[in-house]
């Protein structure tokens, strides 16, 4: 145990060294962190607060169909930091430079395993968790909850909810390498997409919503009892059900009921725990030396698709710098498998969430409750949107590393290297959006008209996500790390996300009020025109424009200062 002491001692250390720089950039980047992250925190719990006590007070859906919504949301958030862990702990526990330090010490590999493992939870999960603690308080505040639920729920509640999503994620990373030197890395992707695929799909159709509300809604106005017959026997084994039902019985003043919840999520804690610790000290070296050596890449004798097009030395398709930058970047992105990998997982996402929208029908209801399901449905999609831009534009400046000082030595201004990174960023978005954006709202089944506001939202969107995180990569760039997912999951990609957010929020209130009077509209005379949403798109766009102009000029500005600065 001395060891482990040690090293997360050290840890500790070089984390209270990088708080406690005095030089200018960093100082603005932790006041600015300080300022979003609190602003964004203050928003989320006045939401929270809000939503809890316009769907009680107004809609007056009831305690248990509110905390089994909640517990849908949960099992989405389950789901996000399970896939995030994932994809962070591949970075963290099998290619960082670190690791491999570590191995040639006399630390035995189950701690070296630990020291990761807490190092990539807190690393990928910390925005998370403190969403998840402004919720939390919005929550609470409108059932006037004691100092003591909000201790309680954050740490025996909270915290080990993530951390048994987190270490699942682990177990499945080990399990997942061992079994790709068999079967090889396409197949076990097309095997983990199907799993996630099967897990989300399954999951929203055996809970069934629509069902659901229209079951607790025959008995109105006694909504407020309790239909624990209506749950499914699969969904009360999962994690989020046993969060949900201790937030249910402790509202309802039955704190005994609300503890076996605990007792139940704890237990499994130590045991996935337990698990991934044993798997680790048999494991973890065997399928570090598998991720370290490659072995799961298919054999030399199996033939590849190559992308001989963007072969360097066949003839320009542009004017030769440009041609040279194009190709470079393709093969930057495509020869890091984390990046490949990691967009794999991000387009079998979108694909559960279309299957999910297409068993939806909400043309016959209520205008506002048409509204609320178009925005969510909106505002899910600029979520996914912005998550692929943070993930796959924050970095691209970051991934010229080192060998930056080439291309600024080169007679090549660097503004034309940043508005070409931003054109092919820009393009391959705007189109995986556009066609998110046309296939959802068409499973809405909803108008012409707001499918046309919905497509034409969504470029200005995508142009404003792209520009931000762009921009704010290039000024947060971290030329000494090298694996993406790091970079897309740092202090200033946190930052950029929670900016983005900001602006999705923003974009959703323009957007919430014309919506609903559209709707209701719509319901009285039949389909309208789009002159009512005119305005209100032209809103949109002009925020978004402000975005972009704002985030590039910072980019631009950025890209032109001395190499040896932004490396600094």
């Amino acid at each position: 145990m001395r060891e482990l002491y040690l090293l997360l001692n050290l840890k500790a250390g070089v984390f209270l060294k990088s708080i406690a720089d005095r030089r200018a950039r960093n100082i603005f980047k932790n006041l600015s962190s300080s300022l979003i992250f609190g602003s964004v925190a203050i928003g989320v719990f006045l939401f929270s607060r809000a939503a809890t006590g316009y769907l009680l007070q107004q809609q007056h859906i009831g305690l248990f169909l509110f905390h089994r919504f909640l517990s849908m949301l949960l099992y989405v958030f389950f789901i996000t930091v399970n896939l995030g862990n994932m994809i962070v702990c591949y970075a963290t526990l099998y290619k960082s430079e670190e690791v491999g330090f570590l191995m040639g010490l006399p630390v035995s590999h189950d701690k070296i395993f630990v020291i990761k493992f807490i190092d990539n939870f807190f690393y990928s999960s910390s925005t998370l968790f403190l969403l998840g603690l402004a919720l939390l308080l919005g929550y609470g505040s409108y059932f006037a909850m004691p100092w003591h639920f909000y201790l309680l729920t954050l740490f025996v509640v909270l915290l080990p909810f993530m951390l048994i999503a987190g270490t699942m994620a682990v177990i499945a990373l080990m399990l997942l390498i061992k079994v790709a030197s068999r079967i090889g890395i396409r197949w076990l992707l097309a095997c983990a997409s199907v799993v996630y695929f099967v897990a989300v799909y399954a999951y929203f159709t055996i809970t069934n919503p629509v069902h659901l509300v229209q079951e607790v809604m025959r008995h109105y106005p006694d909504v407020n009892a309790y239909f624990g017959y209506l749950d499914p026997p699969f969904v009360t084994i999962l994690p989020n059900h046993w969060v949900s039902e201790f937030l249910y019985w402790t509202i309802s003043g039955l704190p005994a009921t609300a503890w076996k919840n605990i007792a139940a999520l704890l237990g499994v804690l130590a045991l996935v725990g337990t698990g991934a610790w044993l798997l680790a000290r048999s494991q973890y070296y065997a399928s570090w030396l598998l991720a370290s050596e490659a072995r799961f890449v298919p054999k030399a004798g199996i033939r590849r698709f190559r992308f001989r097009m963007m072969e360097f030395g066949r003839r320009a398709v542009f004017e030769p710098q440009t041609d040279a930058l194009v190709r470079r970047d393709f093969w930057l992105f495509f020869r890091e498998p984390s990046q490949w990998l990691h967009l794999s997982l991000m387009l079998m996402l979108l694909v559960v969430f279309l299957t999910a929208m297409s068993s939806l029908d909400v043309v016959s209801a209520q205008p506002f409750l048409r509204t609320i399901s178009y925005l969510v449905v909106f505002l899910f999609d600029g979520f996914l949107i912005a998550s692929i831009a943070l993930r796959f534009v924050f970095p691209a400046m970051s991934l010229e590393g080192d060998a930056f000082w080439s291309v600024r030595s080169a007679p090549i201004d660097p503004q034309k290297v940043y508005w070409l990174k931003f054109t092919t960023s820009f393009l391959p978005v705007l189109i995986v959006a556009e066609l998110l954006a046309v296939l959802s709202t068409s499973m809405l089944r909803d108008a012409p008209v707001v499918m046309a506001v919905g497509a034409v939202c969504t470029a200005f969107m995508v142009l404003a996500l792209t520009g931000i995180n762009l921009g704010a990569g290039t000024y947060f760039a971290s030329f000494r790390e090298k694996n993406p997912i790091r970079i897309a999951s740092s202090q200033g990609a946190s930052l950029t996300f929670l900016g983005s957010m900001v602006y999705l929020a923003c974009v959703v209130l323009i957007l919430l009020s014309p919506l609903t009077r559209y709707f209701e509209l719509a319901m009285i005379h039949g389909p309208k025109s789009a002159s009512p949403l005119v305005l209100p798109v032209v809103a949109v766009g002009v925020l978004s424009l402000l975005a972009f102009v704002g985030s590039t000029a910072l980019g631009l500005t950025t890209v032109k200062r001395d190499f040896s600065y932004t490396t600094s």
